[in-house]
């Protein structure tokens, strides 16, 4: 079978942080890092650079690691924001694995090695059963094309401070802390941490690497880790294209497979 659709994508990833004192500028005393920074001009760097990354083809390599599984291989991956997404993953000596074909409501996922097709919402909760990974469909598309602010940190932050050579913004929210790390140079987040109200951490993406292609700065390594359950995602892009003329969503599978809905 052959679904072929010309969709719009979006991927990507959540946003986390610490407590706060609310301000939009703040001085750091750092020998390296002694300039004034406003968040709003973060937020206008950040969101103008993602603005400029409307679609993306590429490939390169993915390793998932949890208590259970340890497994890497190839990928291929055409995306479209702000709600197509399509992967296909490879094992050594080019063993296809699968490929799956997700938009913001609903998922294929086709498993070589079981000869079954998964389909279902685009739900936390069956995006779990696939990855092996709690994700959102958005964290997902953030792990593909770089950080973003939440939704709910979209103003000062709580807090502001310098960590490893980087600015950093924290925001308390209703599940806790999302924590910051901007690049001094370009201003575009290279880490995003989830915190308990305790300051301990759940949830982190990491942003390293970036290249330059067409005026969009984009991370070529993006790793995400949850700790608690010794779980991580890591994705490194050997060649990457934007923004192309045309772009194919073609997710096939053999007329044999077993059929699997999820709800």
């Amino acid at each position: 079978m052959t679904i072929l659709r010309g969709m719009r994508f979006h991927v990507f990833l959540p946003v986390l942080v610490l407590v706060f004192v609310a301000q939009s500028c703040a001085t750091y005393t750092s020998t390296s890092l002694n300039k004034n920074i406003s968040s709003e001009e973060v937020h206008r760097l950040v969101r103008a650079n993602q603005i400029r990354m409307r679609s993306a083809s590429g490939e390169g390599t993915i390793s998932v690691e949890t208590p259970t599984m340890a497994q890497s291989g190839s990928f291929s991956l055409t995306l479209r924001k702000p709600d197509s997404l399509l992967v296909n993953l490879e094992g050594p000596f080019g063993i296809k694995i699968g490929s799956a074909l997700l938009t913001r409501k609903e998922f294929w996922f086709y498993s070589s090695l079981e000869n079954r097709v998964f389909t279902g919402e685009s739900n936390p909760q069956n995006l779990f059963r696939v990855l092996h990974v709690h994700l959102t469909f958005d964290d997902l598309l953030n792990l593909f094309t770089g950080g973003v602010f939440q939704q709910t940190d979209g103003g000062a932050p709580n807090e502001t401070g310098v960590e490893d050579e980087q600015y950093t913004f924290s925001y308390r929210t209703n599940d806790g802390i999302h924590k910051y790390y901007i690049d001094p140079q370009n201003l575009l987040i290279t880490r995003i941490q989830n915190l308990d109200d305790n300051g301990k951490l759940l949830f982190e993406q990491r942003f390293v690497n970036f290249q330059t292609i067409d005026s969009t700065q984009v991370p070529f390594n993006i790793r995400i880790i949850q700790p608690r359950e010794r779980r991580m995602v890591s994705v490194v892009y050997s060649d990457l294209e934007l923004n192309k003329q045309s772009l194919a969503f073609t997710f096939t599978y053999p007329q044999n497979a077993e059929r699997v809905h999820w709800q």
